[in-house]
């Protein structure tokens, strides 16, 4: 005969198993939710252009055509596109690394100064202004200094954020004041600190920072919009916009520029993952 112990047990361990299989079912569902457009793109970008348009939809090519890919690099400057949008990504995203390590050491609470509260409310403060309020002061300033339709008028707005400063300001609080401590005792200049102890061990969450800059500005499309004209220079986001057009559109093409497009972001959320549960914890955002 069970004990009530017994069955309350068995009611605990059944209940922990429907749990586990809900979070399961959840999270298949979900996964489905984003590989079906995934998977749409990449066999809608084999179709030929009679084919995509098609009723019914195909969900796989009937016959499996590459003539998008090859318009892509035949009738389009497609890899000057990728490298403008690679050097302009790379570029923003080291530079906000860089910077935004710098100056969250500095407004940490391991130093104290007159005034870096205040300083730091500001930093902050920006980051309440949205966009389109600065774009037109922005956009002034880079004609006033002739980089309009350059490469530095699309990188020099985003040299430095403040989501940044305050991600890396949060991870260097984190580090216990006893490494700096040593290191000064040692005799070492606060150069040395930052290089060989602040960086090494803030650096999870400076990965997942870059991997955040380079995404957004990969993505960016207002921007290079508005100070970009000539074809050349054209970022890749802003490229697929302008490969539509005006009376006819190679849905095909511009799916498979789309595919092509996506694959570095892919490939750098798969090599970086394992940093951001380690930046969540080290930026002091855990829940």
């Amino acid at each position: 005969m069970r004990t009530p112990g017994a069955g309350r047990r068995v009611f605990s361990h059944l209940l922990r198993r429907a749990a586990a299989v809900i979070r399961v079912a959840i999270l298949v569902a979900l996964a489905v939710a984003v590989l079906i457009p995934l998977y749409w793109t990449v066999s809608s970008s084999f179709m030929k252009k009679a084919e995509f348009v098609s009723v019914p939809t195909h969900w796989w090519p009937q016959q499996p055509d590459a003539s998008a890919y090859q318009k892509l690099f035949s009738e389009q400057h497609f890899p000057r596109y990728y490298l403008n949008s690679v050097v302009v990504s790379v570029v923003v995203a080291l530079s906000v690394v860089f910077f935004s390590t710098l100056t969250g050491f500095a407004v940490s609470t391991k130093y104290s100064f007159a005034g870096k509260s205040a300083f730091f409310g500001f930093i902050l403060a920006t980051m309440l202004l949205p966009f389109e309020l600065i774009m037109i002061p922005l956009y002034i300033m880079m004609r006033t200094l002739g980089l309009l339709n350059t490469y530095a008028a699309i990188v020099i707005p985003g040299l430095l954020n403040a989501f940044g400063v305050f991600l890396l300001r949060q991870a260097v609080n984190e580090i216990p004041n006893d490494f700096l401590d040593a290191g000064r005792i040692d005799g070492a200049h606060e150069i040395v600190l930052f290089t060989r102890i602040v960086v090494p061990m803030a650096m999870p969450v400076m990965a997942a920072l870059l991997v955040f800059t380079f995404v957004g500005m990969w993505n960016s499309y207002y921007w290079p919009l508005v100070v970009i004209n000539s074809e050349p220079k054209r970022t890749l986001t802003l490229a697929v916009v302008f490969m539509q057009g005006f009376f006819a559109t190679d849905y095909p093409m511009i799916l498979g520029s789309a595919v092509l497009s996506s694959v570095p972001i892919m490939l750098l959320f798969a090599f970086s993952q394992r940093f951001f549960i380690r930046s969540m914890t080290l930026s002091g955002l855990k829940g």
